[in-house]
């Protein structure tokens, strides 16, 4: 785990709340960690235009806390001194860049900040190789260990940082041979070497002061302390992530720019590439991420189980490749040889054409793909990408009859506006909190099925929300639609209206579903709509409680095989003047948030769905039947499954 200094991360966030203002204080701040510094001059984050992301990448980041933060001190201190001392000898010397001295004197003992397990210590100067084309910078860190006799003839880069190392680590080096050898190749003594040591050392101290790293043995703090911080950075981290995306226009290309933005800030990820389905459902390379353009010749079968590209697909969950496994597609191995990679991570991503693409993440850590800030990620990725289709459950369709609404119901278009922009915050943060949630409460996988199904409600009442403020309805196109198994939406929809309206309601519910019936290519949202809408008006029906079933069939109409949903209830029964006018917009006599449009909607809808709804009522219940053709407008069934929908 790259650990950051927290005093120096708290400043840093301190100062970009001031905006531009403070931008030389920021950087002059952020110089101050090894960790920090890298990684803002690997990447190209612009103070001014990009303060979210900016601001993700501090909240996100490890700090060093607890038992571990008094060797973390003794690192940060060490990486100060040399740079600070490296610094020095290279302007009173005059040899050599000092800002190249001061970031090769900072990232000298790199390798003691970084995951061994990710990064072998022998290759952490490779991360300066971008830095320096010369490759100067990364030769300092790597040989700043080796004798000063070894370095004699060495570029001054080397020879400063080789030194400033020796004086820092080494007591007394000032009078040791190899060291004054060393100053007499930069025209200077012992005595100036000395002054400028303890000068540093002076630096040291007050930085140490200013950041709160003086006296680390004495700040402890428990595992429940260390985690409830990391839960709340990651919350923050999180809204910044919102903002972040949010400048998106919509479009696939620049959504992945922020995307790519992302990977390199918060998560360290240089080398990826995407792939999806092509119109012979093989899996290729897309143009939005640049990658290697040897990468274009690849074209993986979707039933390649070897290869962790369809696993991922088939199985809509990451699945991980590293070179050099005997059983591994061959395929794989020339993915990571191009990306130049030695593994990496096959993550399932919803694309804005409705297919599912393949996001292929070089030298990923190996827990990313559970790790709660990346799947928030992977969640306002997928928002910037959703089309803004209309929800036809937000309002009636213009071929719907409405009667004409009182005065006194007309709300201007501003303030539903006004509205539905203050809605979106507390769906955003209702939506947080659930991802937090689910970090915090485990594994288990029932709490983690009820957290995924208030996730999709939440995500629901989104896109209902932004369909409002649309004045036409837009034609579903073909590519949105997903292959759904109907007896899947009823199972979801009773667990989770099991606890919220039929149990506290003493509504006894019962599922008949016929497992022959198939997926139908269709927009999920629309039948759960319906099915709780007349779920609640069953459950309203009955206000002492009683039964309620629902039933999936197969049935053969007219030569057309259908798909027939049931809703049963054991109520008294509808007057035959109300059912003769069931399905038009009338006043609710209900009072409260009823607004006289649920069975109208619902009829909407099902229509929407190319199906009927209709019903028929006795004393002893209600019957409502939802009929549903096997292939929507005629076509033939979807080639590409979206996974996950059934």
């Amino acid at each position: 785990m790259c650990q950051c200094a927290p005093g120096v991360v708290a400043e840093a966030l301190e100062l970009l709340m001031r905006g531009a203002a403070a931008q030389a204080e920021f950087a002059a701040c952020v110089r101050c960690d090894p960790v920090l510094a890298l990684r803002l001059q690997l990447l190209p984050i612009d103070f001014c235009m990009q303060p979210d992301l900016l601001r993700a990448l501090l909240l996100a980041a490890p700090v060093a806390a607890g038992a571990g933060q008094a060797g973390y001190t003794s690192r940060w201190r060490q990486s100060i001194g040399v740079a600070h001392l490296a610094q020095a000898l290279s302007v009173r010397s005059g040899a050599g860049d000092a800002e190249a001295a001061w970031m090769a004197g900072l990232a000298h003992n790199l390798a003691d900040y970084l995951d061994s397990d990710i990064v072998p210590p022998a290759h952490a100067a490779d991360w300066l190789d971008t830095l320096d084309p010369d490759g100067w910078l990364a030769d300092a860190v790597r040989y700043h260990a080796e004798p000063l006799a070894r370095g004699r003839a060495a570029h001054p880069l080397v020879r400063i940082v080789q030194l400033a190392y020796q004086l820092v680590a080494r007591a007394d080096a000032v009078d040791s041979v190899d060291v004054r050898a060393a100053l007499a190749t930069l025209h200077m003594g012992a005595g100036e070497a000395g002054q400028l040591l303890s000068e540093s050392q002076v630096q040291v101290r007050q930085l140490a002061l200013r950041f709160g790293l003086v006296d680390a043995s004495a700040q402890t703090g428990g595992a429940g302390f260390e985690r409830l911080a990391g839960l709340y950075a990651a919350q923050a981290a999180q809204s910044a992530l919102h903002g972040y995306f949010r400048q998106s226009d919509g479009s696939s290309s620049q959504t992945f720019g922020l995307l790519q933005g992302s990977l390199h800030a918060l998560f360290g990820i240089e080398h990826a590439c995407l792939f999806a389905p092509a119109v012979d459902g093989t899996l290729r390379l897309t143009a939005l991420i640049a990658a290697n353009a040897g990468l274009r010749a690849l074209v993986i079968p979707p039933d390649d189980g070897h290869s962790a590209l369809p696993r991922a697909l088939a199985r809509n969950a990451p699945q991980q490749f590293e070179r050099g496994v005997t059983d591994a597609a061959l395929v794989d191995e020339q993915i990571a040889r191009l990306l130049g990679v030695t593994r990496f991570l096959c993550q399932p991503l919803a694309l804005r054409d409705g297919q599912t693409g393949v996001l292929v993440l070089g030298d990923a850590r190996p827990d990313l793909g559970v790790s709660p800030l990346w799947r928030f990620t992977l969640a306002e990725c997928n928002e910037a990408l959703r089309p803004l289709v209309v929800p036809a459950a937000a309002l009636p369709t213009a071929e719907t009859p409405v009667a004409p609404a009182m005065s006194g119901d007309d709300i201007p278009r501003d303030r539903v506006r006004r509205a539905i922009h203050e809605v979106a915050n507390p769906l955003t943060i209702m939506r947080n909190y659930v991802n937090l949630l689910s970090g915090r409460l485990g594994a288990d996988s029932a709490v983690q099925r009820d957290l995924g199904i208030i996730g999709d409600e939440i995500e629901r009442v989104a896109r209902i929300v932004r369909g409002i403020t649309q004045t036409e309805e837009i034609a579903i196109p073909a590519a949105s639609l997903e292959l759904v198994s109907v007896n899947s939406v009823v199972s979801e929809l009773v667990r989770m209206a099991l606890g919220t309206l039929f149990t506290p309601n003493k509504v006894n519910v019962q599922i008949d579903l016929n497992p022959d019936v198939p997926p139908l290519p269709l927009q999920k949202d629309l039948l759960k709509q319906v099915l709780f809408n007349l779920a609640k008006n069953a459950v309203e029906a009955m206000p002492a409680g009683g039964h309620l079933k629902f039933i999936t069939r197969l049935v053969t109409v007219d030569g057309q095989r259908q798909i027939e949903i049931e809703v049963v209830d054991t109520g008294p029964g509808l007057p035959a003047e109300v059912t003769s006018h069931l399905f038009e917009p009338v006043a609710s006599e209900k009072g409260g948030d009823h607004a006289g449009l649920g069975l109208t909607i619902s009829r909407s809808l099902v229509e929407r769905l190319n199906g009927h709804l209709s019903c028929t009522s006795t004393p002893q219940g209600t019957h409502f039947l939802i009929r549903l053709p096997t292939l929507q407008n005629g076509e033939a069934p979807l080639t590409t499954t979206r996974y996950g929908s059934m």
